[in-house]
């Protein structure tokens, strides 16, 4: 029973691998069934078996990325700076969006799910799960004193988020990016942005 469940759970690893390259490859629109079960080298029947469709394939990979940044912001939980761990996190996110999802389906990703219900409601979803515990980071980040404290700790996740989206495009479609290049004004521009005020009289040094 254990090998057949563990058979079972590779199968699926394997039909997602193969998926996100057909979708990364043609884009989600153009991906047929037939087109993913190619790729995994096993026939239509087997895929049916484990997903019941191209989309579920889809909204699966859409909530294992989005699990897996929750689980970024959960491991920063345990540990101070936090604010250490909220650029790990977004760096991270925008260097390797996650696995098997890479920078073009990521894109393609935010692309469907503007037009499609479905995709967009599923996608809603595991997202507002992802970043109500990255708020829980921000607010120890406002406890500890590390960033402003009257900051509206749900717009700023949404921001955060929005700008690294903005950045995986930036690498998807630009040869020329290097994110490791810029990170540096990236990380400036977002702590000015999130310090706290300087208490008045007090000796305000350039952000780093």
């Amino acid at each position: 029973m254990v090998m057949r469940e563990e058979r079972r759970q590779e199968t699926r690893e394997r039909l997602l691998q193969a998926a996100a390259r057909a979708f990364a490859r043609r884009g989600y629109s153009n991906c047929t069934v037939a087109d993913i079960s190619r790729e995994a080298g096993m026939s239509q029947g087997a895929l049916y078996v484990h997903f019941r469709d191209k989309e579920e394939l889809f909204l699966t990979m859409i909530a294992r990325e989005h699990g897996q940044g929750a689980d970024k912001a959960r491991e920063a939980l345990a540990k101070a700076p936090y604010l250490q761990g909220i650029f790990s996190i977004l760096e991270s996110c925008i260097r390797d969006v996650g696995f098997p999802v890479d920078h073009a389906l990521w894109t393609d990703i935010l692309a469907v799910a503007a037009r499609d219900e479905a995709v967009r409601k599923a996608f809603m979803e595991s997202d507002a799960l992802m970043r109500a515990v990255f708020c829980e980071l921000l607010h120890k980040a406002a406890a500890a004193g590390e960033i402003a404290s009257d900051l509206d700790i749900e717009a700023v996740a949404l921001w955060l988020y929005a700008l690294v989206d903005g950045l995986i495009a930036r690498t998807a479609i630009d040869a020329d990016f290097n994110f490791a290049r810029f990170a540096p004004v990236f990380v400036r521009l977002v702590r000015n942005a999130l310090r706290p005020a300087v208490p008045a009289g007090a000796d305000e040094s350039p952000a780093r």
